[in-house]
């Protein structure tokens, strides 16, 4: 199964059907929207194969990348503006995807996982919020 979709739903809404939905707010502590990482496993699209966070509104994601219309830190009074984009470019797929919340910037992934290095509540205060994946090898 691969990860072949990916969104933010605020915290009022339900996963769609074939999406899974993070239990994790990624504005913890922050004082912003309660927003959750959400994805679909083995949809229409080709799976995503790399993830590519961009700072400020306006910034266009690289080339190949889709950008999620969602500012990660959305609602915080002070936090970075972060866009979360993704590829279906490469050739190793994307098997799953976790959220780490911590008081530790130096939080592991879980077993199996790569940490995006990018703190997803970046100047926001807060937890420090990393997004993990587990890609094909």
């Amino acid at each position: 199964m691969t990860v072949t979709d990916i969104d933010i739903l605020d915290g009022s809404q339900s996963a769609k059907e074939g999406w899974v939905k993070d239990k994790h707010d990624l504005n913890k502590g922050a004082g912003g929207d309660f927003l959750y990482l959400t994805w679909e496993k083995n949809g229409t699209e080709k799976p995503v194969t790399d993830l590519y966070i961009i700072e400020g509104k306006d910034a266009q994601p690289p080339h190949g990348y889709y950008k999620v219309s969602t500012d990660l830190n959305q609602g915080t009074p002070r936090g970075e503006q972060l866009y979360l984009c993704f590829s279906r470019e490469g050739a190793k797929p994307i098997l799953e995807l976790a959220v780490v919340l911590s008081g530790d910037e130096h939080a592991p992934a879980p077993d199996g996982f790569t940490r995006y290095e990018k703190d997803l509540n970046k100047g926001a205060g807060g937890d420090y919020i990393y997004l993990c994946y587990r890609q094909h090898e």
